[in-house]
């Protein structure tokens, strides 16, 4: 039996697929935003960072949902090992170009049609590079040119760097001084905290539109020291607890259920 025959569900919890009213939000979460939406407002350079499964892309898709597409121009980009040559052609097939032979004339075209739409009038341009820590060397390098071909003059759109921890190491290095000093805004999301990893289930759990079942406090306490509040690895958990539960015929998720799924995992 499925937790959701066992309990008849409305709707089944702990999904990647959340809508966004749906979400939930904590204090770390509206503090990423509110800098991200610095970052959208002043054109700026921005680097939002966390463990894999913290809800980076998650915080960006409800970002650029939340765009007035009459005020912006978003651009999301997710191409593993991403060279120049492909940041441009993303970017000039957004504007309706063709991708000319050779980057540097790429590179020109860029600079010159983002120059031509960056008056009080148009929309504002949002770049975002996700997985940006596993771009290319020349393309890490490229975002100085990519950004502001008029030297230190302000840059005509945001760009918004999504990543791994090792992106914040990365930018420590030496070669990339010059990109790490033009970041403007920088974020890291971090897990929550065993307050909010309660909060965070009996939210979810409610979306579901019944009462049952219940995650002890033990079973949260096990849930947070073993997930370290990462979303993800609470969802993973807490869905494979709950199928423990059904099987058994239990009315709560206790720290019974929640070892077994640790163990399994060993």
């Amino acid at each position: 039996m499925t937790p959701t025959e066992k309990w008849n569900w409305r709707e089944t919890p702990f999904r990647r697929d959340v809508a966004g009213e749906a979400l939930f939000e904590t204090k770390g979460h509206h503090e990423a935003m509110a800098r991200l939406n610095y970052v959208l407002e002043h054109r700026a350079l921005g680097l939002l960072t966390g463990e894999v499964g913290s809800g980076k892309t998650t915080l960006v898709r409800q970002l650029l949902m939340g765009l007035d597409e009459m005020k912006f121009q978003p651009v999301y980009i997710c191409i593993l090992g991403l060279k120049p040559k492909d940041f441009y052609a993303e970017l000039l097939s957004h504007m309706g170009e063709a991708m000319p032979f050779g980057l540097s004339k790429a590179r020109k075209l860029w600079g010159e049609r983002i120059q031509g739409q960056s008056g009080a009038t148009d929309r504002r341009w949002v770049v975002v590079i996700d997985e940006a820590q596993d771009m290319s060397e020349e393309m890490t390098q490229e975002l100085r040119f990519a950004r502001n071909q008029q030297m230190d003059a302000s840059s005509p759109f945001s760009l918004l760097l999504v990543g791994q921890p090792e992106m914040r190491r990365k930018l420590r290095l030496k070669k990339y001084e010059a990109i790490s000093q033009r970041i403007e805004m920088a974020y890291h999301m971090a897990g929550m905290n065993r307050e909010e990893t309660g909060q965070y289930i009996r939210h979810q759990m409610k979306q579901t539109g019944t009462s049952l079942p219940v995650f002890t406090d033990g079973a949260v306490q096990m849930m947070y020291a073993a997930s370290r509040g990462i979303p993800r690895v609470v969802n993973q958990l807490c869905t494979q607890a709950l199928y423990d539960a059904a099987v058994r015929d239990s009315e709560a998720i206790d720290d019974s259920h929640v070892q077994r799924v640790l163990t399994d995992q060993e």
